[in-house]
């Protein structure tokens, strides 16, 4: 969703101006490697019809310098020498991969539009392309630990990434909404010589979701969904079509003003040409605090920001979840679990981030797949001024996995830096 500005307003337009930096290094029977990555953002908001519509436009570059120490080779008997990349990142340290995405949100008293066109392209070493993990913003869920991805010689690749996404929530009631969904994802090599070193993943998806209001503090929402996926390999081979369906209960309690928690259960089927048909488990429960007060938005209403308070701040998530993983190399769905601790502390004009996740694929009955991951983070945001902050951190990882192609412990260690600049709307 995007962040609908908290004053109405006939015309507002906004600029936002970010620059970070992250300095990554990894060790491990991987490649050993550093990287010094400069990551500046230029987004632009517009805002009309007394804040009810606006729409978005960012450019998000990464500027990546690599430098590998140590290189491992794939055994290619067992990977193909298709597969097995000899390409040195030291010839052509430098990667540029250019992203950028577009938003659109119309709000009416009855429905709200929100479509959303996100992509990237560009070359990028495997070390890199997964390298940013999003803090947690203090609403919903925490974000899961992002693989880190095992790199045979640090392979560089042209990165291939679409996402189109329109919703439409409709307001059935005060107390109840239905929210169809479609989309398309698109991730992987651009061409067959990247796809050697990184498959191509693409399909569409499509899902309603029924959101009711049961009471004043317990909140149902029934989805179901699914689509269809394939993978595309360097040798021009396809695995064909994967379907898949989904179903799923959730359950919403609010304890008291700063306390609420999520639970949910549901079901996954999918059917691929190799493995045939899977049924996969999906379950996730979550406890939520806020001494600010945990917002209530009615069903089908957009968000419209945290809510106000005065003083120190703490927000504190807690949730573990099981579900289907998409294996980034062989494109197959495996099932995994999760565990997710977040913590922001704010105390007058700094915010303490703290994070702790680990995710692990505990059922891979059709393969000899298996990974699994630990991180956690540390870090702190200063506001000098209500248009301008700085913020940092720490964040460190270790991962194991095996396909039977790719063998390796990693352990990464990033530090990264940032400045924001986003100046007050202005009217015209």
């Amino acid at each position: 969703m995007l962040p609908f500005f908290p004053v109405p307003m006939d015309v507002g337009q906004q600029g936002y101006v970010e620059i970070r930096a992250e300095e990554r290094v990894r060790t491990g029977n991987d490649v050993s490697s550093e990287e010094t990555e400069l990551k500046p953002q230029l987004r632009y908001d517009a805002i009309w019809q007394g804040g009810m519509a606006h729409f978005m436009a960012y450019y998000n570059p990464r500027f990546i310098l690599t430098s590998t120490f140590t290189r491992k080779s794939d055994d290619e008997v067992v990977a193909g020498p298709e597969a097995a990349n000899q390409f040195n990142p030291n010839d052509k340290p430098l990667s540029v991969l250019h992203q950028a995405g577009l938003g659109l949100e119309l709000q009416h008293p009855r429905w709200r539009l929100s479509a959303y066109q996100f992509g990237a392209y560009g070359p990028i070493t495997t070390t890199g392309l997964l390298a940013w993990q999003p803090p947690w913003a203090g609403e919903g869920p925490p974000p899961d630990p992002l693989a880190i991805i095992p790199s045979n010689v640090a392979a560089r690749f042209t990165l291939l990434f679409l996402q189109t996404m329109v919703l439409v929530p409709i307001r059935l009631s005060s107390r109840v909404s239905l929210t169809p969904r479609v989309d398309y994802n698109g991730w992987g090599g651009a061409d067959s010589t990247a796809r050697a070193t990184m498959p191509y993943t693409s399909g569409p998806g499509a899902s309603l979701a029924l959101e009711v209001a049961a009471t004043k503090y317990d909140r149902f929402t029934t989805t179901i969904g699914g689509g269809f996926f394939s993978t595309s390999f360097g040798d021009n081979r396809n695995n064909g079509t994967t379907y898949r369906a989904e179903a799923s209960e959730t359950y919403k309690h609010w304890f008291s003003r700063v306390v609420s928690s999520e639970i949910s259960v549901g079901g996954s089927y999918a059917n691929d040409p190799t493995a045939g048909a899977k049924l996969f488990g999906t379950a996730s429960a979550g406890l939520y605090f806020d001494d600010y007060g945990i917002a209530k938005y009615a069903p089908g209403a957009p968000p419209w920001g945290a809510a106000p308070g005065h003083g120190d701040h703490l927000q504190v998530a807690i949730v573990a979840k099981a579900s289907p993983w998409i294996d980034n190399f062989s494109g197959d769905l495996e099932q995994r679990a999760v565990g997710l601790l977040a913590i922001n502390y704010s105390v007058d004009r700094t915010l303490l981030r703290a994070q702790v996740s680990a995710a692990k694929v505990y059922s891979a009955l059709d393969s000899v797949a298996q990974y699994s991951i630990f991180q956690v983070e540390g870090g702190l945001r200063y506001r000098f001024s209500p248009t301008f902050s700085a913020d940092g951190g720490v964040r460190f990882g270790t991962q194991n996995i095996n396909n039977a192609i790719r063998y390796s412990q990693i352990t990464q260690v990033t530090m990264f830096a940032g400045l924001t600049w986003a100046p007050l709307p202005a009217r015209f």
